[in-house]
């Protein structure tokens, strides 16, 4: 049973990367130069049809990761909808809400509300707590914590070096099983950076026995004008 339950949990896992990957993002050579900005706060980002990033998903100690590439196809009031390839593999779509949080995943999971990595305006010393339950032909994941923006500092990623709010997730992952209930903690620490209206790094740890851990960081991106 100890097993299933890993099992569960990793597959859970790789939904919840795709998940990281849009919170990430793609294609084309870093900025020239970028402004030389520390901002208070930064507003929830305001998405183009055209934007693109590309992350290098699901890095492990073992392996070197994937490309996971994400493209603005349509923006409304309440909703961005992107294109997203696994790998040069066939186009998907994904939902984001205003606030640029994940409501439904490539592979069809959903959030409710959303994924509630990002809250805004953002500034440091800013918490909140979320809880959203995630969907899945793999069944239920009830998720729930609290983050922190703890910094704003410069970071380096393949894409080149940006100035990012850090923040530190700290939270529990519950699925019901046939005989019990299972809760599975996780920390996160995860860097948006708002020139390029995406997390462009993120740590992320599930507490199995051993701890798994996924790092994932933005590779290229190209905003449209």
């Amino acid at each position: 049973m100890k097993i299933h339950i890993v099992t569960s949990y990793l597959s859970m896992l790789a939904r919840h990367s795709c998940y990281v990957a849009m919170s990430l993002g793609c294609l084309a050579s870093p900025l020239a130069a970028q402004e030389k900005a520390s901002p208070m706060t930064a507003s929830a980002p305001s998405y183009k049809v055209g934007d693109t990033w590309t992350i290098i998903q699901r890095r492990t100690d073992a392996e070197p990761g994937t490309p996971y590439v994400l493209t603005v196809v349509a923006v409304t009031g309440a909703r961005t909808t992107l294109s997203a390839s696994w790998n040069g593999g066939p186009l998907k779509e994904i939902d984001f809400n205003n606030q640029g949080n994940m409501t439904r995943e490539a592979g069809g999971a959903t959030y409710e509300p959303s994924d509630e990595s990002l809250n805004f305006p953002m500034t440091v010393g800013k918490t909140w707590n979320f809880h959203h339950v995630q969907h899945s032909i793999g069944g239920t994941l009830d998720v729930s914590g609290s983050d922190e923006i703890v910094a704003f500092e410069r970071v380096q990623v393949a894409a080149g070096s940006f100035e990012a709010f850090k923040i530190v997730s700290h939270g529990i992952n519950a699925k019901q099983h046939v005989e019990r209930l299972s809760s599975i903690p996780f920390t996160r620490t995860y860097w948006y950076a708002p020139i390029v209206k995406k997390v462009i790094k993120s740590d992320y740890t599930l507490y199995l026995k051993p701890a798994f851990t996924q790092k994932s960081e933005l590779s290229a991106f190209s905003l449209a004008p």
